[in-house]
């Protein structure tokens, strides 16, 4: 199942019993509103958390997991992301506010990393139901909130979240998942889902 993070956040009616995000599609989508939520914290903690955790109170959905993208400076894709234009910098922290520019603040590598970084350790500790499970990618690593053996994720070199969803998707059948939901913008990531 692949389905557009556009403007509905309707899920398929099939009823999916897993759910992968596309870390890097989500946070753009998720624009905080700086006249409510004023620091990172709070975008954690009121916007980007709770819509996680709404995933997995869906009826049959046990597991989300999320994957970011990597940021390194000796990549060939740090030239064509210097290509779009640098943003501002902004030192993400829990209490440090968030910058009025959204897409100004995810155009610099630096912070996306730092706030995917964030994001990670703030979904992963989540108050979630007994059996239902947050898995997230941290850099090459693999964190949950319940699962301690991640040696089919991590560690993995891709760069890209594309690749690592179909490694998500794959460790979601082999935990016996029937209805996998993929939750991205991005094109390749459907290609390889179909390729796959």
């Amino acid at each position: 199942l692949l389905d557009c993070l556009g403007s509905e956040d309707n899920i398929p009616d099939l009823k999916p019993d897993a759910i992968i995000f596309d870390g890097a599609a989500l946070v753009h989508r998720l624009r905080p509103d700086i006249t409510r939520l004023k620091t990172f914290e709070m975008y954690a903690e009121q916007l980007f958390v709770p819509y996680i955790v709404n995933c997995l109170s869906q009826d049959n959905c046990t597991r989300v997991d999320i994957v970011w993208d990597v940021y390194r400076s000796d990549s060939l894709k740090c030239s064509a992301r210097t290509q779009r234009g640098k943003g501002t910098r902004r030192r993400v922290e829990a209490k440090n506010t968030i910058p009025p520019n959204w897409a100004n603040f995810l155009r610099e590598d630096m912070n996306k990393d730092e706030l995917f970084k964030f994001l990670a350790s703030m979904v992963i500790a989540a108050n979630v139901p007994i059996g239902k499970e947050i898995v997230s990618t941290l850099g090459n690593d693999v964190i949950s909130n319940t699962r301690m053996d991640h040696t089919r994720l991590a560690p993995c070199t891709h760069e890209e979240a594309d690749g690592r969803i179909v490694l998500h998707v794959a460790d979601c059948a082999l935990a016996g998942h029937k209805n996998i939901l993929i939750k991205t913008v991005d094109t390749d990531v459907v290609v390889l889902a179909v390729a796959f």
